[in-house]
């Protein structure tokens, strides 16, 4: 072989050599660019735990998650599909948008093609869409749904979309996502139920109103701050006239009807989320936040009124109420309210009962 092929051949070689290291190095410099992505979102997907897992209630972890995954992970849509046949339907979930989350009734899951797995990646094009999304949604390429909760029974799909058709594809790994599905079931089925048994706690099992032991945290507090500074609150204490000659001519089971009517009629006088709290036997509380003293005499009435209609094995019963209104001078405290309002009550049971009476530092007759 000539002296100049063979130089020719080692400046071939060499080149080669060269091409082949600056390729490893392309190589490793792209492997090094995954690694420290793949860092970050990991970095990212721990934060967002750390909220999710912290969260106080269900509509909390919710929140938490449609800002984290929103502003974490650059995503164009995040939504909730929940099923409200199941546990999650009786979620107090109100402080959620109709962008944020839509209600699925039973089987619509199924009906879907979602039963079966932890998470499906799809192409959005104007010829294949999605048919949960809506008419704002029509920018989107590109759509990952995680399933919630057991494959075989979901209860709901996490939806989170994004502009760029190469984000979620059917042929890329779903490993990350299949995790996330799985946490975020964990946490809001853990919710859920830390919710339920918070609510058997404070709830009487009779009358489905609270309990004493829903009042005792409030009870040392002034008013302003379970209801909001200068926030009026008209307080009606009541209970059942002779209802112990009424259980003793009747037996326990009459005694507890009654009591579970006398609690529905007075539900039906006040807004949902006014507190109706059963305090043991056959008293009750009743607080009104914003309620002037004109509303507190005109519901004490109906309530009064409304419990003489009811009728229990032929017993008739009557109701004796005390009326208190929190002065906007003066913040006094949960108790002293009640208090006030108990003792009112004692003065109608003087004046023959089945009325009501305001407590002293409020003006009027009943």
């Amino acid at each position: 072989m000539a002296k100049g092929e063979i130089k020719d051949l080692s400046s071939r070689r060499m080149q080669q050599l060269a091409d082949e290291n600056r390729e490893l190095r392309e190589y490793v410099a792209d492997v090094m660019k995954r690694l420290r992505e793949n860092e970050r979102l990991f970095t990212r997907l721990f934060e967002l735990e750390s909220k999710v897992l912290s969260s106080t209630d269900s509509e909390d972890l919710c929140f938490a998650l449609l800002r984290g995954l929103r502003s974490g992970f650059s995503l164009d849509m995040v939504r909730f599909w929940l099923d409200r046949s199941s546990f999650m339907g009786n979620c107090q979930l109100d402080g959620l948008s109709k962008r944020d989350l839509v209600w699925v009734e039973k089987g619509e899951i199924a009906n879907m093609g979602l039963v079966g797995r932890h998470v499906c990646l799809i192409h959005l094009t104007p010829k294949k869409g999605f048919d949960w999304l809506e008419k704002q949604d029509e920018h989107l390429a590109s759509l990952a749904l995680l399933i919630l909760g057991s494959p075989e029974k979901p209860f709901g799909v996490l939806g989170l979309g994004s502009v760029d058709a190469d984000r979620f594809g059917p042929d890329q790994s779903v490993d990350f996502l299949q995790h996330l599905s799985q946490v975020i079931g964990l946490s809001l089925e853990n919710a859920v139920a830390r919710e339920r048994l918070a609510r058997h706690a404070i709830t009487d099992s009779l009358t489905g109103t609270h309990n004493r032991r829903f009042l005792q945290p409030h009870s040392h507090q002034p008013l302003s701050q379970w209801f909001g500074k200068d926030t009026p609150v008209a307080c009606l204490y009541f209970d059942i006239d002779d209802f112990r000659a009424i259980n003793e001519r009747l037996g326990a089971d009459a005694g507890d009807d009654l009591l579970t009517e006398i609690a529905a009629k007075a539900r039906s006088f006040i807004r949902s989320k006014d507190p109706l709290i059963r305090m043991g036997g056959d008293e009750f509380v009743l607080l009104l936040p914003g309620c002037e003293r004109e509303k507190a005499g005109e519901v004490a009435n109906n309530i009064v009124r409304g419990c003489a209609e009811i009728e229990v094995q032929g017993e008739k019963p009557s109701v004796s109420m005390g009326v208190a209104l929190s002065a906007a001078a003066k913040d006094i405290s949960v108790k002293q309210l009640v208090e006030q309002a108990d003792q009112a009550m004692y003065v109608a049971k003087a004046l023959s009962g089945s009325r009501f009476e305001f407590a002293e530092n409020s003006q009027g007759n009943s």
